[in-house]
Order: C-alpha cells, then sequence, then structure tokens
C-alpha cells in the first residue's frame, strides 16, 4: 500500500509538472504573439499619424505655393493696369476700366490718390477724406513724392500734424515722418502745427488756414478681364 501510495503520489505530481510546463508554453506564446500585435498596432498608428502629417505638410505647401502665384499675378496685373493708365492718360480723362479706383481717382502704387478743389482748414480737409473712406495724403517714399509732384502744382493738405510746437510731426496713423523722404522746408512757428504740399516740398502751416487737399486710400484688385 505504501509503494502504491508512493508511486501514485509520485505520478501525479508528474502530471501536475507537465501541464504546468503546458500552461507556460501557451502563456508564453500569447505573450509572444500580444507582443506582435503591439508593435503591429504601434506600427499603424505611426503610419497613419505619418501620412495625416505629410498630408497637411502638402496642403500647407500647395497654399503657400498658390498664394505666391496669386501675388505675382496681381503684381503683374497691377503693373499692366498702371502701364495702360499712362499711356492713355495724355490722351484722356477718362480713367482706364482696369483700375480699381473710382472715378476723379488717380491710381498709383498701392494707392488711389483723389485731388480736390475744396478751399478747407486742415481738419475740414481731414473730415472730408473720412467722409470719402478715405485718409489726408502720406508720403513714404521718394516715389510718392515724385508722382504727386507731377500731378499737381497747387497748394494741397497733407496728413501731416502736430499737437503743440513742443510734440514732434507726425502722419494721421501715429507713423513719424523719415528724414530720408522728405524735411519740413520753410520756417516753423510757434502756431504753425499742420503741413501742405507744394511743388514737391512739405511746408509748416497754421491749421485754421484754408487750401486744397488730397485724400488717399487703399486700392482694391485691378479689373483684369479689362486689360485685354
Amino acid at each position: 500500500m505504501l509503494d502504491e501510495d508512493g508511486y501514485i503520489t509520485l505520478n501525479i505530481k508528474t502530471r501536475k509538472s507537465a501541464l504546468t510546463s503546458v500552461d507556460s508554453d501557451n502563456s508564453s506564446l500569447w505573450r509572444v504573439m500580444a507582443l506582435i500585435l503591439l508593435i503591429l498596432c504601434v506600427g499603424l498608428i505611426v503610419g497613419l499619424v505619418t501620412l495625416g502629417i505629410m498630408s497637411v505638410t502638402e496642403q500647407n505647401y500647395q497654399q503657400v505655393e498658390n498664394k505666391n502665384v496669386s501675388g505675382t499675378l496681381n503684381q503683374l496685373a497691377k503693373r499692366f493696369c498702371q502701364y495702360l493708365i499712362k499711356q492713355s492718360e495724355p490722351k484722356s480723362n477718362v480713367r482706364h476700366k482696369c483700375s480699381p479706383c473710382d472715378r476723379n481717382w488717380r491710381y498709383y502704387g498701392d494707392s488711389c490718390y483723389g485731388f480736390f478743389k475744396h478751399n478747407l482748414t486742415w481738419e475740414e480737409s481731414k473730415q472730408y477724406c473720412i467722409d470719402v473712406n478715405a485718409t489726408l495724403l502720406k508720403i513714404t517714399s521718394q516715389k510718392v513724392l515724385k508722382y504727386i509732384k507731377s500731378r499737381t502744382g497747387l497748394i494741397r493738405w497733407v496728413g501731416l500734424s502736430r499737437k503743440n510746437p513742443n510734440e514732434i510731426w507726425m502722419w494721421e496713423d501715429g507713423y513719424v515722418p523719415s528724414k530720408d523722404v522728405f524735411e519740413l522746408s520753410g520756417n516753423e512757428r510757434e502756431n504753425m502745427n499742420c503741413a501742405y504740399f507744394y511743388n514737391g516740398k512739405i511746408y509748416p502751416t497754421v491749421c485754421k488756414n484754408k487750401h486744397y487737399l488730397i485724400c488717399e486710400r487703399k486700392a482694391g484688385m485691378v479689373n483684369v478681364d479689362a486689360l485685354f
């Protein structure tokens, strides 16, 4: 009996050991399969993220390219339109159909210029320009200075002023005029806090004086259909 009991006991332990070995093998197999699945999932996610980034990058690139092409075409259209206007001006006072400016406004650079023969004070001139959705003239380059000189020989208000003799001269938008473009001509007196344009120069004067004026507004898009 003892031998039989001992045999039985030994036999049971051997079977348990065999089962444990099988379970261990199965567990290892499942772990390997789970690891493989995890790696595949991670790879899939990384691939999708990469594709998404590439897609967004491509879209952004296309948008930039389209914007650059559009900007170049707009610049070419603007220059061609201004060339046509320059060619037609000596022959006719009627504005060219390609111009983005309203009737009686002149198209140059990126702006439309209105030359108005109204005798107004500086403040009245400023308000007049505001009423037509514009501002008094701001001169920021030698090109604009020469253009305005070629367009008028009359005294006209510009958007340059100061609050009092102790303050600096500023344009309506708060910017200080560049000395590389022009310097005030004439003598500044205590009550001269506004400025006018005449014969290519800027002069200080009394704000309550009355002069003609020049308004300026941003030009819109060129009428491309009228270029040809």
